[in-house]
């Protein structure tokens, strides 16, 4: 049994109440499906009653009555019908046992597909709140279209699966368990006859199960490819058509689209043999089930009526093993989705390092680096032994040329990434000795390209609270002073739904600058005494340069902030520059004694 079978069956334990009653109802309801065999049998038996003048008749198959009387019992008189009686009891007998198993029926489909519907479920949040999780380092191993294919169509299609294997394996089980019986009790000699070609259903099954599940795992594996590709397309609309390359990315697209296709196209191959191969297979068992059991009535050891249920007993039994057949196909496709989100979830969550933690409350801002040390790889060294204070309330710039270290240390600062050795402390208390969650509480982070979510401008501004949020009190005042510093009180007046208004998929219903003011205000209205600013103002004009340049001064004036930037007019303001580069401090000051000296700062006021 493979892991992720082994995982799934868990999850069903999960819901234990649940799988209960449905497998409670799947057996009443195999056991109902023995009767309409029976009716057969008392049809035609009573028919041959009727023409042969006989007053009453056996609803017992011979074998069993012939066993009953080798150990001297009495067969009860219920189990004989008077002939008059046989017009009543058969037709009322035939609407009860349907209605029965109608409701049977109903019970374990609703009841299975309301526990698929409750494992896919909690997958699905368990999924979210794993991913979430995860380093910085491990969501970029994974590609950004697999991620959201797995939880639209990798779980959808789980939650189908889920059901129909449930529905199949057990009800169908229980209703092969009860035909069986009844074969047997018919017929012990034909029975075996019967049964030497059900093995022979299970080498197609376990042939095809093979490729199908890997058919499945490779294509869903695509899928997430070519959701990535889309995605990229659609987000990259600029730079598509600015350089003309909507014909080359087509040509890219078709190209993955007919790979997908290709992998699809065996899967659906393996899938459509299972059928036929099975098929013939039952083909063969019926034929042997006629020869024999004609045979049987023509030397009078089975009668018309019990040849007849046999025979369509056979034609019933056949059907619930071809679908038990069928759902280990099923199964090995839901499995082939299972293995790449289980494969996620198997990667280890981001954890606090150590279990003693302490709790920063109240925190003044404070950063101090103690010898640094960090490497990408063994042969990507960036930081060698680097050391920067900075001081509570203050400000702090980091420039330099591009791949000199700058995003690195602020990753480093909020555990994006983890130092290779020497110490980050805040309040003299290093990092790693506060959890995820708290060190995470003592920033702010604005980037480049602000970052929205779904839902209203105000939604998004008061998700800088985070966890904060349902405890915070006076949230109107805090919301509207948070407006007011960043600047988004101006533009949110002109909109008809005002602060209530949705932000569209990025914020494409936003200028670049009202979307870094609401990150900004976002800053402004949590309780991080620490405000981390990367390169805000790179892509502005020049009015909404202003006002953020306005809105980060103001925020200068309340926390302490530290600022990426490649518009000097951005940074002139702050307490302490440092240049950095090839990860080294190289120089270091503020904006005055730095621009009037030989400085590669002042190189880059020219």
């Amino acid at each position: 049994m493979s892991k992720s079978s082994k995982k799934l069956i868990k999850e069903f334990q999960k819901h234990k109440f649940l799988l209960f009653i449905a497998l409670t109802a799947m057996l009443f309801s195999g056991l109902t499906s023995v009767l309409p065999s029976w009716f057969v049998k008392i049809s035609i038996d009573g028919l041959a009653a009727i023409q042969n003048k006989v007053n009453n008749f056996s609803i017992v198959p011979q074998q069993l009555e012939n066993w009953f009387n080798q150990q001297n019992i009495v067969v009860p008189e219920i189990f004989t019908i008077h002939i008059h009686s046989f017009k009543y009891i058969l037709p009322i007998g035939i609407v009860l046992v349907f209605l029965i198993e109608a409701l049977f029926k109903f019970s374990y489909q609703y009841s299975s597909r309301k526990l698929s519907l409750k494992i896919v479920k909690d997958i699905r949040e368990r999924f979210h709140r794993h991913v979430s999780k995860l380093s910085m380092k491990d969501i970029n191993k994974i590609d950004s279209g697999s991620l959201v294919s797995v939880v639209s169509s990798d779980l959808q299609s789980l939650q189908s699966w889920l059901a129909e294997s449930l529905i199949n394996l057990f009800s169908e089980s229980f209703k092969a368990i009860f035909l069986f019986s009844w074969l047997l009790m018919v017929n012990l000699k034909l029975t075996i006859i019967s049964s030497i070609v059900i093995p022979l259903f299970a080498i197609p099954v376990l042939k095809l199960g093979k490729g199908i599940r890997n058919n499945a795992r490779t294509g869903q594996n695509q899928v997430g490819t070519i959701a990535s590709y889309i995605s990229e397309t659609i987000n990259n609309q600029e730079i598509v058509k600015a350089f003309n390359l909507e014909d080359i990315r087509d040509k890219n697209f078709t190209q993955a689209s007919k790979s997908l296709f290709e992998t699809f196209k065996k899967w659906a191959l393996y899938m459509a043999l299972v059928s036929p191969i099975t098929n013939i297979l039952g083909a063969v068992g019926i034929s042997a089930i006629l020869f024999y059991g004609l045979s049987s009535v023509m030397n009078n050891s089975l009668t018309v009526g019990e040849f007849s249920s046999f025979f369509v007993t056979s034609l019933l039994l056949y059907d619930p093993v071809k679908r038990l057949g069928r759902v280990s196909t099923i199964f090995q496709s839901a499995l082939g989705v299972a293995d790449r989100f289980y494969e996620i979830l198997e990667i280890p969550i981001q954890s606090d390092l150590n279990e003693t933690q302490k709790v920063l409350s109240n925190a003044q801002g404070e950063i101090e680096i103690k010898n640094l040390n960090f490497s990408y790889s063994d042969e990507q060294k960036l930081f060698e032994n680097l050391n920067l204070n900075l001081k509570a309330n203050s400000s702090l710039a980091l420039v330099g040329p591009s791949g000199s270290g700058k995003s690195s240390l602020i990753a480093l600062l909020l555990r994006f990434h983890d130092v290779n050795s020497g110490e980050i402390l805040i309040d003299k208390t290093n990092i790693y000795d506060l959890s995820l969650k708290n060190l995470r509480e003592q920033f702010a982070l604005v980037t480049q390209e602000a970052m929205l979510f779904s839902g209203s401008i105000k939604e998004n501004i008061l998700y800088g609270l985070g966890s904060n949020f349902a405890t915070t009190e006076n949230l109107n005042e805090l919301f509207q002073r948070a407006c007011d510093k960043s600047h988004v009180t101006e533009f949110l007046s002109k909109l008809p739904e005002k602060e209530n208004s949705l932000v569209q998929e990025s914020g494409s219903n936003l200028s670049i600058g009202q979307k870094q003011r609401i990150s900004l205000a976002r800053a402004f209205i949590s309780n991080a005494p620490i405000v981390i600013l990367d390169e805000p103002t790179s892509a502005l004009d020049n009015e909404s340069q202003e006002l953020v340049y306005q809105a980060i001064k103001n925020l200068m004036q309340e926390k302490t902030v530290i600022i990426i930037a490649h518009r000097l007019s951005t940074i002139e303001a702050c307490d302490n520059i440092v240049y950095l580069e090839d990860g080294q401090i190289k120089e270091q000051g503020n904006h005055k004694d730095l621009s009037n000296s030989k400085s590669l700062y002042a190189a880059l006021l020219k």
